[in-house]
């Protein structure tokens, strides 16, 4: 007797197989993943509804085991989808079993470069999360979007993604960044400041009665006061940085029971604010969301943003020997090129404590030296960052002094009565 099925290899399985994989399954010692794998494709091409879930189970367990290379996974990964798809369209667990499948095939794709094929899965994962709304089986109709969302981020479509963003709820700082971020790059300046407005209202009322740390409030009210900047509401900008001030000098003054480690806010907050640094992006030429966080980065670009790290510490170098002889043309191009070398340190550097000051300090130190040669607006500019890093060091009166010093630049007091929004 024969039985006829397949998962992307067909073929004829005979009885004895069967009969070996239902033996090995009932058997009274405890089975590996490899022989678990094993039975569950025999039996999955047999009766696919009753075994695929659990070859897909089987195969995702492969999957978290060390020593695969990228290519097996992969692998292993695109067997879990080819089952999963073998499920009846109507199967209970179909919908989460096919999710996780794709999940992980989409990853492992990524990991490889093969980027396109990876998209086309994002999009397939996007397509069933909108079936299963229709079908009432979840309640929001993007659930299964978020790695799609991230793909058409990097590729500078930023108009669809906008489309995609639900509002985030307003104690969600990653929601309320990344949103925010998306509707100033789609061109909508107005509806950024909004929702990262109402995220600032609820982090107000949050360190005000004790519950986080006020280093949050500052990068906060300094990345809307940017977005205000750049919309030409100056005024309302102005307003934002002397609250900053206010927050500062409190904990210059009073230090910060809460603490903790903030290294994640800060660094992500401190790559947004180079975005505009950063080559443009394009299907071509992905590049990362600076304003998302970088664990959701996908693997590729992750690895070509890492990698830049050591050519623009060369290109730094040379800048600097082409800058002692013509200043006036090169300094701009140090002073860019030191700034982004130095984001792609900060997000190398773990902890979020004063063991960021040995690697970071010397860096954002010459930052500020060179950009003081540049322009009052650039030693600005400098000065927040290195008074952002130290916030995020707990070196808090030297992170006043330096926002203090930026705020003269700018012609502006280091402090003035806060407005809300």
């Amino acid at each position: 007797m024969t039985h006829r099925g397949g998962t992307g290899n067909v073929r004829v399985v005979n009885e004895d197989e069967v009969l070996r994989a239902r033996v090995l399954l009932l058997a009274s010692w405890r089975l590996s993943v490899p022989q678990q794998v094993e039975a569950y494709r025999v039996l999955a091409r047999v009766s696919p509804d009753a075994y695929a879930p659990k070859l897909a189970w089987s195969l995702g367990a492969a999957l978290s085991q060390t020593g695969a290379t990228p290519a097996r996974s992969e692998e292993l990964a695109g067997e879990a989808v080819e089952v999963a798809r073998l499920m009846r369209k109507d199967h209970a667990k179909r919908a989460e079993t096919l999710r996780r499948a794709l999940d992980r095939h989409q990853r492992a794709l990524f990991e490889l470069g093969r980027r396109a094929e990876g998209r086309a899965l994002c999009e397939e994962l996007a397509a069933l999360g909108r079936a299963e709304y229709e079908r009432g089986r979840t309640g929001q109709p993007h659930a299964m979007s978020g790695r799609l969302v991230t793909v058409l981020m990097e590729e500078g479509r930023y108009a669809e993604t906008a489309e995609w963003h639900g509002r985030p709820a307003g104690s969600d700082f990653w929601g309320a960044v990344e949103t925010s971020a998306v509707l100033e790059a789609a061109g909508r300046p107005g509806e950024a400041v909004e929702t990262f407005g109402a995220f600032l209202a609820e982090l107000r009322t949050t360190v005000a009665e004790g519950r986080t740390t006020a280093a949050f409030l500052v990068w906060s009210l300094v990345r809307q006061a940017e977005v205000l900047d750049r919309a030409g509401r100056l005024r309302e900008a102005a307003e934002h940085r002397g609250e900053a001030g206010e927050a500062l000098a409190r904990l210059a003054a009073e230090g910060d029971p809460r603490g903790g480690n903030t290294l994640a806010w800060w660094v992500t907050l401190l790559l947004l604010s180079g975005r505009a640094d950063e080559p443009p992006a394009s299907a071509e030429a992905p590049v990362p969301f600076l304003g998302q966080d970088p664990m959701h980065w996908t693997p590729d670009v992750r690895r070509a943003f890492d990698g830049s790290t050591e050519s623009l510490e060369a290109r730094v170098a040379e800048l600097r020997r082409r800058t002692e002889t013509d200043p006036d043309r090169r300094l701009p191009e140090l002073v860019t090129a030191h700034r982004r070398f130095t984001l792609r340190v900060a997000l190398r550097t773990e902890g979020g404590t004063r063991r960021i000051l040995g690697p970071l300090r010397p860096l954002f130190d010459e930052g500020v030296a060179l950009a003081r040669r540049l322009s009052p607006a650039a030693e600005a500019r400098a000065l927040t960052d290195r008074s952002a890093m130290l916030l995020a060091a707990g070196m808090y009166g030297e992170a006043y002094a330096d926002f203090a010093a930026a705020q003269a630049l700018r012609g502006a007091p280091a402090t003035v009565p806060a407005a809300a929004g």
